[in-house]
This record gives C-alpha cells, structure tokens and sequence, in this order.
C-alpha cells in the first residue's frame, strides 16, 4: 500500500502548491480598470441596485427569489455548509428544481478546506450528498478541484436578477457575523453579470456601474480599487475582514497623506489572517499622517466593501489579500452615485454603524517572531 500513501502526499501537496500558489494563474492587471466615463458624472438611476446588508436581510431577498424563479437559478458560493440556512437553501433549490426551473450550483473545491470540521463530524456540504443536491433531476452541482479557485459568491435567477457580494451559505453569516450583499435588479445589468462572471466577457457598459471580475483575462479589482482610492478628495472609508495586499496599503497610505479621512474598519479578532491584520495596521500607523484612523471592530465583519467621498461605493467578494487580487476568482460591483442615493446612503450608514461600535486602535500591536511568522504565513496562503 505504499503507493497508496505516497500518491494521497503527492495530491496533497499539489492541492496545497495549487491552493497557495495557484500556479496556472489568473490574468495580469491592467493599468487602468475603470471605464473611461465612471467618473464623469453620477448615475442617473441607482433604483435598481439594493443594499442588502446582514444575513437575514439577504437570506429573506435570496428565498423570495428562488421561490419567484421561473426558469433558472445559478447559484456560485466559496462554502456551503450543512447547517440550518444551508439546508434552507438546499432545500428551496430542490423544490424549484422539482416545479420546472433549471437550477445549477457551483461550489469551489477548496471552500471545502473551512468545512473540514463540519465533514469530521458527520455534516457534509449538501454539494456532496443526495440528502442536499446531489441526485435531483433537474438540479447540476460542480465541485470541480482543477477549475480556477473561485471565492466569488452570487446567485443569478432568470437571467434577469443578481444577488451578490461576500456572503457564503452558512449560519455564521445568517446570523452573526457583519457581512454585506446587494441586488441587482436591472435585467441588462443583470445579464452583463452572468456573461463577465460565466463567460469571461467584458463590461458592455461605460459608465457609473462597473463589474470588475478576476479571471484568467485579466485581475481587473486591484487596479479598479486603487484608482477609486487614487480618485478619493475627502473621505475613504473601508470595511474589510482581511487586509495586507501591499499595492493596496499604499493606496491607503497616499490618500491619506493627501489630506483624505480615511477610516479603516477591521475585525477585532478575525477567522483568519489575524497576525497580518495586525502587521497591516503597524505599518499603516508608522507611515500614514493623523487623519487615518483604524477601528477594531468587536464581532466579526466579513465585510469587503469601500466608499470614497460618499458617492463611489465598492460591494463585492473580494478581500484586500495578494490572494484575492492576484489569483482567485473575484466580483467586485463599482458605483458612482450621488450621496442620497438610497443605495450609497444605505451603505454610508451601515458602515458608520459598524464604526461607531468599534474601538480605535490608538497604539501599535506588540509583535514578536510568532506574530511576524504568522503575518507573512496568513498574507500568502489567505
């Protein structure tokens, strides 16, 4: 059986290289991202864009529209637990599939490395059981372990509607961690989604709605972030879970030393990339003037959203990682509207609730070797 054990280590070690590295890699970033118009002018109409903001707001929204679906769902998520809201979603997918509507899921491969826990005791994703998804007619799951890591998360019903944004399908985000979606309600927009995001086709639009997407073409987020940062006069705020990617700090850093507020909100202690968290807000302290100021915020955000002078607003997947920017499968929505926009004020306040429940960081952290290695291991492998 030795070619047993030493086959299982090679398929290890190429998940862990194809997990880290992700050596078959995603397209370079262009220079610029943005369209050549996004900052001409505001849009005229953001009415059929809607902030969903918390589990239980974009749960309700997705139920209520995989229960009105006619005649297909397409569901992409990073982790599908088997837990109460993941059940609860397997379970409608399989009654709309069984009334008529084509539904197919996609769920990436290596989303399954955060349910190992779940799977040791018993619970499997419903990705990978017939009491879940597997086995229905008229339902198609993938869980493919060579495809491009994809961490985006979006469901798309009809071809005319799109929720989106950082939530897996798991009870930590129904109910008790921060974490924002959005809806797209707009058939055109929500077209030109499902084709960038499932045909690697380019944003048809030039203008103040912009989808930036990282794929094999290209890894359009980073850039498009940075200019918006670039682009940013007075106020940058930016709620995010995991921060570290370099490119961005320096972003952050510049805005700031411009004159712009910057407000950065992090979790106080994170799933994850804890250590380069910390690393993250020492070096942004070192070298960023008075008027940047870090909060700590006391539960978890998942949250990876941004908003620049109260009219450029950033909901997406996408972390501020070298990960993400660089080698994953992202969605990021890009918009500028006008301050009393119903969607940009929606998240101006939500992100101002989450600032005033937080702690300002007012000293740097205290990091040995231990944290040191741990920033440099969480900033390259999450």
């Amino acid at each position: 059986m030795a070619w047993l054990a030493v086959a299982v280590l090679a398929a290890l070690a190429a998940g862990l290289i194809q997990f880290v590295f992700n050596p078959f890699g995603l397209g370079p970033h262009p220079k610029r991202a943005l369209p050549s118009r996004f900052f001409a002018a505001p849009a005229e109409d953001l009415s059929a864009l809607a902030l969903l903001p918390g589990g239980r707001d974009a749960f309700a929204e997705i139920a209520r529209r995989i229960e009105g679906a006619r005649e297909s769902i397409h569901v992409q998520t990073f982790i599908w637990r088997d837990d109460a809201i993941g059940r609860q979603v397997a379970a409608a997918l399989t009654a709309a599939s069984e009334r008529g509507v084509t539904v197919t899921a996609r769920k990436d491969a290596l989303g399954t490395f955060f349910e190992l826990g779940d799977i040791l005791a018993g619970r499997p994703s419903p990705a990978f059981t017939r009491a879940g998804l597997r086995g229905k007619g008229n339902l198609h799951v993938t869980v493919d372990p060579f495809a491009v890591n994809d961490h985006s998360k979006y469901f798309i019903f009809d071809h005319a509607a799109v929720i989106f944004g950082g939530m897996n399908i798991g009870d930590e985000y129904h109910t008790r961690w921060r974490d924002y979606m959005a809806l797209i309600a707009r058939p055109e927009w929500a077209a030109a989604f499902e084709a960038a995001t499932l045909r690697g086709a380019p944003w048809p639009f030039d203008g103040p709605v912009f989808l930036a997407v990282n794929d094999r073409s290209a890894t359009r987020i980073a850039p498009a972030l940075i200019e918006l940062m670039d682009a940013a006069r007075e106020e940058l705020v930016i709620e995010h879970a995991y921060v570290s990617f370099g490119p961005m700090l320096d972003a952050i850093i510049r805005a700031a030393k411009r004159g712009v507020r910057v407000t950065l909100i992090l979790p106080a202690r994170p799933d994850t990339h804890h250590y380069a968290n910390m690393a993250t807000v020492n070096r942004l302290l070192a070298a960023a003037p008075a008027n940047l100021a870090v909060w700590l915020y006391p539960g978890m955000t998942h949250a990876k959203v941004m908003l620049a002078d109260r009219r450029y607003a950033v909901v997406g997947s996408a972390n501020l990682t070298p990960r993400s920017m660089v080698t994953t499968r992202e969605a990021a929505l890009f918009v500028h509207g006008r301050a009393d926009d119903p969607f940009i004020a929606a998240l101006a306040a939500n992100m101002e609730q989450a600032r005033a429940a937080s702690a300002p960081v007012t000293a740097p952290f205290a990091m040995g070797w231990y944290e040191h290695a741990g920033a440099v291991l969480g900033k390259y492998t999450w």
